[in-house]
């Protein structure tokens, strides 16, 4: 049996479709193992498992149909020889079959009061939340930068201040442009990809003394060396974007999306609330607590023996 299921998916990797598949009738069978046949019927139980919005894009891949039907078929087998040794007779068991089709029937109800949820002028109520915070949509100020970085690691700090302003004269005096320079002697790590240049980066991002540094600064300017726990830093300003509103149209649907799924998931969870807020509910509290053993500490299992965690009440 265990070469069966293993060599399964890899005999189905070597199939492939001759032509768009067919649709097929719900008996029509996938494997056949004697008494076991997984059918088409099967299969779509099973994509049941898979999110609404995304079974399309499942039943693209070859790969991910055959593992599906292979996953039914192995549970199908290892659940008749279970039936076999008796284990569905234990009432126990019998129970929990029962909860595992609760439980799948409670998500298949949870998932059509959100497709049911009534939906209003997605739109206009987009537009409406845009509107009541528009700092949210806000950008920050964004800088264009060069830079070279001169570290105190094997340098005290009046030998890193020498060495960053003699980079930064030979910046000055031109022999050199400012990114050749960098290459030769900076030691941000970061230079071995971007040769100092370090492109469009929110102003904010970096360390502080930068920050407060550019903000002084003009587009095409120098700075003197700024200190800072790295070491001395040389930067060029190239540019410099102030801070903008994201248009409406670019983040709507973003918006939407988030909007819809808000007023699903409030549908799901009034329904949840009344349901367990009924009044007609009677708990029985000593029944309950009658199933609560007492506390044993030999009995606890290693991660619950963590150092300062409470005694279970």
């Amino acid at each position: 049996m265990k070469h069966k299921i293993l060599a399964f998916p890899l005999l189905l990797a070597f199939a492939a479709f001759a032509a768009p598949p067919a649709k097929l009738a719900p008996d029509a069978p996938l494997l056949v193992d004697g008494s076991i046949v997984v059918d088409a019927a099967d299969f779509e139980g099973a994509m049941l498992r898979v999110p609404e919005n995304r079974r399309d894009e499942f039943r693209m891949s070859y790969d991910r149909v055959a593992g599906m039907v292979d996953g039914v078929f192995l549970a199908r087998t290892l659940a008749a020889k279970a039936r076999e040794a008796g284990l569905d007779k234990d009432p126990a068991v019998q129970r929990r079959l029962v909860q595992l089709q609760d439980g799948l029937l409670a998500d298949l109800y949870t998932q059509k009061l959100e497709r049911d949820a009534p939906v209003p002028d997605m739109e206009r109520r987009a537009r409406e939340l845009y509107l009541a915070d528009l700092s949210q949509y806000k950008t920050e100020e964004q800088v264009n930068l060069q830079h070279i970085l001169i570290n105190l690691q094997g340098r005290t700090r009046e030998m890193a201040l020498e060495k960053a302003q003699k980079v930064r004269a030979e910046i000055v005096a031109g022999k050199e442009d400012f990114l050749s320079l960098a290459r030769r002697y900076s030691d941000d790590p970061d230079k071995r990809r971007n040769d100092g240049d370090l492109g469009w980066n929110a102003a904010k991002s970096f360390v502080p003394p930068v920050t407060q540094a550019m903000a002084k600064m003009k587009p095409g300017e120098l700075s003197e060396p700024v200190e800072s726990e790295l070491g001395f830093h040389i930067i060029r300003l190239i540019d410099r974007k102030p801070p903008e509103t994201t248009k409406f149209e670019a983040v709507k649907k973003q918006i939407m999306a988030a909007e819809k799924e808000r007023m699903q998931k409030a549908r799901v969870e009034a329904i949840v609330q009344s349901v367990r807020g009924s009044p007609t509910i009677l708990v029985h509290r000593q029944n309950v607590e009658a199933l609560v053993t007492p506390f044993d500490p030999k009995l606890m299992t290693p991660q619950d023996k963590a150092p300062g965690s409470p005694a279970p009440k």
